[in-house]
């Protein structure tokens, strides 16, 4: 078991099936963010080609967010340089290698180590051509706390065409990384990552209709800090939700959220008020979209909501353990079920998402469909 995750075995493994889209998702704090720009300092001393690093939203690259994102290189800079520099600087979205000493700087690098952006604030990048870059970094793609942009894969296919520039004469990897927080990611879809079929240590090849390989994803294995972790914090914990920190597997969100516009266009079948182990009023609402394909949407209850009723089901039906034996004797009951084991089941939050499983999960015999949110 290796102490922290390197990267260098992926990239050298799709640069010799020529595929320069990469993926990599794992638990928090393996090394992930570490490796890869530890990966582009030593291509930046050699070849002074850049990093591009990307974040969704331009709050994520403000200086109070992001001037320590390089702190953990220091060490590595002045081995890599002999001495030459011995600490970053950023100023206007960009990193530098520069030198101090007692606390004054004395020498600067010309060209940027780094580059940062924000998909969000596409419109203000001017495509200038900043030189040639070792690699693209998308970081945190999925994050239960942001939302993904409306048109993220177009924005991320602009940006990198902004940034190769046609280049096509050596190899410059994109690599998105992200936790195992939720395996809902409309952009990994996009890439054709199906989130559920991973196996955590294997890299996963998708490819085209002609065998052609299109994007390289890596479920990050287990490493020893983060064993160390868990054994020294976490595994104590009797709570499932914190496995990802120290083992990297999925444990919260597999909470799909549903586009606004297609919850307006909805029609509402039934409402039915449900009350999770945590006391918590959720409502879970039975929709129709185009005329014929049935989801479930959960949201929070609210007082004010107006009972909704159908043919099947003559009273808004106000749930726990207890009396949740009736409901299976009603047709509509079939349909939630249905929208929960097929995952035709959205939320309104990763938080609804966590105790809606709750109640699932406290349920016997309820095995199937609590595992789908597992």
């Amino acid at each position: 078991m290796k102490e922290y995750y390197d990267i260098t075995p992926l990239i050298e493994y799709a640069r010799k099936i020529n595929c320069p889209w990469l993926g990599c998702v794992g638990g928090k704090g393996n090394g992930k963010t570490y490796s890869i720009i530890l990966y582009a300092l030593k291509e930046f001393v050699k070849t002074r080609r850049c990093l591009r690093y990307l974040r969704r939203y331009d709050v994520s690259i403000k200086p109070k967010a992001i001037s320590s994102l390089c702190k953990a290189q220091r060490q590595n800079l002045i081995n890599l340089t002999g001495g030459k520099y011995n600490d970053f600087m950023y100023y206007q979205n960009k990193f530098y290698l520069i030198r101090t000493e007692d606390g004054v700087r004395v020498d600067k690098c010309p060209e940027p180590f780094m580059i940062c952006s924000a998909l969000n604030s596409l419109s203000a990048f001017t495509g200038a051509d900043e030189g040639e870059c070792s690699l693209i970094f998308y970081d945190e793609v999925m994050s239960r706390k942001e939302n993904e942009l409306p048109d993220e894969y177009l924005d991320l296919m602009t940006y990198h065409d902004n940034c190769i520039r046609n280049r096509t004469d050596y190899f410059c990897p994109t690599i998105l990384v992200g936790n195992t927080f939720t395996r809902h990611s409309i952009i990994m879809s996009e890439f054709g990552v199906d989130l559920y079929s991973l196996t955590q240590g294997e890299i996963t090849v998708i490819r085209n209709k002609d065998k052609i390989p299109t994007f390289v994803m890596e479920y990050c294995a287990d490493t020893l800090h983060m064993q160390q972790a868990g054994d020294s914090y976490y595994s104590r914990f009797d709570n499932d939700h914190i496995k990802m920190i120290y083992k990297g597997t999925w444990t919260v969100g597999n909470y799909p959220h549903i586009r606004s516009n297609d919850l307006q266009c909805s029609r509402l079948i039934t409402r039915i008020k449900i009350i999770s182990p945590a006391k918590v009023a959720l409502s879970a609402e039975l929709r129709m979209i185009d005329g014929k394909h049935i989801f479930l949407y959960v949201c929070r209850y609210m007082s004010d909501d107006t009972p909704h009723f159908c043919t099947m089901l003559h009273k808004t039906q106000i749930f726990d353990t207890a009396v949740f034996n009736y409901f299976p004797q009603t047709g509509v009951f079939r349909h939630y079920l249905k929208c929960i084991i097929t995952r035709m089941t959205f939320f309104s939050s990763c938080e609804i998402g966590e105790y809606f499983r709750d109640f699932l999960r406290s349920f016997p015999g309820c095995d199937r469909v609590k595992n789908v949110y597992q």
